[in-house]
C-alpha cells in the first residue's frame, strides 16, 4: 500500500515530467514536433516511471528506465543520434546533481534535528529537488534567451528566484511547528506551497511565451508592411500606365511635331518626362523576387523619409530556397540597424548595400557610417536604444535565422564605419 511519501512522489512527478519537457526544449528545436504525439509520449513517460516505481522502487532500475525513456522522448524532435545521447547524459547529470546537492544541503542545515519523522524529511527533500530542478532549467532557459537577445525586465527574474526560496524557508518553519497534528499539517502545507510554485512557474512560462509571440508579431508586422509598400508601388505604377495609355495619342502627336521640326533635343526631353512619369517609383526595386523587392522597397522608403540615401547593388533570381520569414528577419533587421545608426548623424547619410546570389550562395553586405558608439556584452553587440524591451532583437535574431541555412555573419567596424557581411546557402529543398 502506498504511504504519504509515495503519494506525494507520484503527484510531484507530474511537475517533474514537465521539467523534463522544458529541458528538452532547451536541447532541441521543438517547434516542428507533432504536439499530439509529443503530449502522449510524456504521459507515457510519467505512467511508465510511476509503474516502475510502485512495482520495483529500485534505484538501478529507475536509472536504466529513465535513460531509456529519455531517449524515446528525444525521438519527438529532429536531431542526430550523437546529439540525442549528449542531451540525455546532460539532462540526467543535471537532475542527479541537483538531487545530490539538495540532500547534502538539507543535511548541512541538520534537517534531521528539525524533525524526528523520516517521512517529513524525505518529502521535504523530494519537494526541494523538484523545485530546484526547475530553477536550474529556468537558469538555462534564461541563458538561452539572453543569447537570443530577448530582453525581460529584471523584476521577473527576481520574482522567480524569491518565490521558491520563500517556499523553502516556509517549509523549514513548518517542520519546527509543535502540534499534535504536526505530520498532517506539514504534509498539507508543503503540498500547498508546492502547488503555488507550480502555478508561479506556469505563469512564468506563459510570460515567456507572450514575449516570443510579441517578437513574432513584430516581425510579421514588418513583413506585412513590406508587402503593403510593394503593393502600393505596383498599384501606382499601374495607375500611371493607365493614364499614359489614355493620353498616348496626345503624346505621340507632340513627339511627331517635335521630330518634324527636327527638334531632337525637345523630343528627347519630352521622352524623358514620359519615362519619369511611368517609372514605378523613385525607390522601386525590381529584381523579380517579390519578397526581396518588398523588404528593400519598404526599408528604402523608411530611409528616404529620414533623409538617408541607399546605394543598392541587387542581383537575385525570381525564386530563392530561403523562407520569406527568414529573409524578412535578416534583411529587415540589418537594414533597420543601419537606418537607426545613420539617422543619428548630421552628414554622410548614406547606406551601401549589396544583395546578390552567386553560385547558389546568397550574399548580403551592408555598410554604413555611425557615431562610433557601440555596446559590447560578453563579446556580443547589444542595442544602444533606451527602450530595450521593444528593441534589441536584431543581430541575435539574424544569427538564429542564418543558422538554419548553415550560414555565417561577419561584423567588422572602424571608429566611423560599420560593416556586416552575411552568407546563406541557397540549398535546394
Amino acid at each position: 500500500m502506498l504511504d504519504s511519501y509515495d503519494i506525494i512522489y507520484l503527484l510531484s512527478n507530474t511537475f517533474g515530467t514537465y521539467t523534463i519537457f522544458k529541458f528538452m526544449t532547451f536541447f532541441f528545436e521543438t517547434d516542428t514536433a507533432n504536439k499530439k504525439i509529443e503530449f502522449i509520449s510524456y504521459v507515457f513517460y510519467y505512467l511508465t516511471i510511476a509503474i516502475i516505481y510502485i512495482i520495483f522502487n529500485d534505484p538501478t532500475i529507475n536509472l536504466i528506465s529513465n535513460l531509456i525513456l529519455f531517449f524515446l522522448l528525444t525521438l519527438n524532435y529532429p536531431s542526430s543520434l550523437k546529439s540525442r545521447l549528449v542531451a540525455i547524459v546532460y539532462i540526467y547529470a543535471i537532475l542527479l546533481s541537483v538531487e545530490v546537492l539538495v540532500v547534502f544541503g538539507l543535511r548541512f542545515i541538520n534537517l534531521n534535528q528539525l524533525s524526528d519523522n523520516a517521512d517529513i524529511e524525505l518529502i521535504t527533500s523530494l519537494i526541494c529537488t523538484k523545485i530546484f530542478s526547475y530553477m536550474v532549467m529556468l537558469a538555462l532557459s534564461n541563458f538561452k534567451m539572453i543569447t537570443n537577445d530577448i530582453y525581460i525586465p529584471p523584476i521577473h527574474w527576481i520574482a522567480i528566484v524569491l518565490i521558491p526560496i520563500g517556499t523553502m524557508f516556509s517549509t523549514f518553519m513548518l517542520i519546527t511547528i509543535e502540534t499534535q497534528y504536526k505530520i498532517q499539517l506539514i504534509l498539507i502545507s508543503i503540498s500547498i506551497l508546492f502547488i503555488i510554485n507550480v502555478f508561479v512557474f506556469y505563469l512564468y512560462d506563459a510570460l515567456i511565451k507572450s514575449y516570443h509571440e510579441r517578437i513574432e508579431k513584430e516581425l510579421l508586422h514588418q513583413q506585412n508592411n513590406a508587402y503593403k509598400k510593394q503593393l502600393d508601388i505596383i498599384n501606382q505604377s499601374n495607375e500611371n500606365i493607365r493614364i499614359l495609355r489614355h493620353d498616348i495619342k496626345n503624346h505621340i502627336s507632340v513627339l511627331q511635331i517635335l521630330i518634324e521640326r527636327n527638334d531632337n533635343k525637345g523630343a528627347l526631353e519630352y521622352l524623358h518626362r514620359i519615362f519619369y512619369y511611368i517609372r514605378e517609383s523613385d525607390n522601386h526595386i525590381k529584381s523579380g523576387n517579390m519578397m526581396v523587392d518588398s523588404i528593400l522597397n519598404y526599408k528604402i522608403d523608411e530611409a528616404q523619409k529620414r533623409g538617408i540615401k541607399v546605394d543598392l547593388e541587387l542581383s537575385v533570381p525570381k525564386e530563392l530556397n530561403i523562407q520569406p520569414f527568414d529573409l524578412s528577419i535578416v534583411l529587415g533587421n540589418l537594414l533597420d540597424n543601419a537606418i537607426e545608426a545613420v539617422s543619428k548623424l548630421e552628414n554622410n547619410k548614406v547606406i551601401k548595400a549589396s544583395v546578390k546570389l552567386d553560385r547558389n550562395v546568397f550574399y548580403i553586405n551592408i555598410s554604413n557610417p555611425f557615431d562610433g558608439k557601440l555596446i559590447y556584452e560578453n563579446k556580443n553587440l547589444k542595442t544602444t536604444h533606451e527602450d530595450k524591451e521593444n528593441h534589441g532583437f536584431g543581430l541575435k535574431s539574424v544569427k538564429k535565422a542564418i543558422g538554419k541555412y548553415n550560414g555565417i555573419m561577419n561584423i567588422h567596424h572602424t571608429d566611423s564605419m560599420f560593416n556586416v557581411d552575411v552568407l546563406l546557402y541557397n540549398n535546394l529543398s
